[in-house]
């Protein structure tokens, strides 16, 4: 089976208020960036093993998260898939449902994707939509460290000229 180049895949629930930064980021890609070859952004939500067949399809993906780690919220971690395999991941059911994927493809002898975690320490996770004001502040920067990472993997991007606000992505959700 011929694989799909790459894909950005957010995992998070936009009911959890900094849970959601994940499907924030990429639905602001996907409305304020192009790229060349095309990226296949996937906003997978709380899909848990139903992301299963996005993880066989693809060389490459990049996961788009929030996690628990010591630090300020905000702070920004980009891991491959061998370091955040190594979290306990007893508290985070989005990572879980991907490590389970990944674990699942392991065992049935099937070839692993090539896999990043691109994660951010929320502030608060709270049954609320929007974000808290610690990720509205680094939220340009965490889009940023996407386009940059999708650069350095030999993509280009062009910005489009009518840009989305993040005020606007996270009305769209809830419209």
């Amino acid at each position: 089976m011929n694989k799909k180049q790459i894909a950005i895949l957010s995992v998070g629930n936009i009911l959890h208020k900094d849970e959601g930064i994940a499907l924030y980021a990429s639905k602001y890609l996907e409305s304020n960036y192009s790229f060349h070859p095309s990226v296949d952004i996937i906003h997978g939500g709380v899909e848990g093993m139903s992301l299963l067949n996005i993880f066989m399809e693809y060389e490459e993906i990049i996961v788009l998260d929030v996690i628990g780690m010591e630090d300020s919220p905000g702070a920004i971690y980009q891991f491959p898939m061998d370091t955040f395999r190594g979290f306990s991941t007893d508290e985070d059911d989005n990572e879980t449902s991907v490590l389970g994927c990944l674990n699942l493809i392991e065992h049935q002898g099937n070839a692993l994707p090539k896999v990043s975690l691109l994660a951010i320490i929320p502030e608060t996770i709270e049954p609320k939509i929007g974000l808290s004001d610690a990720l509205i502040k680094t939220f340009e920067a965490y889009v940023a460290m996407l386009v940059k990472s999708l650069e350095d993997k030999g993509f280009t991007s062009d910005e489009k000229a009518e840009k989305q606000t993040i005020e606007s992505i996270i009305a769209s959700f809830t419209n």
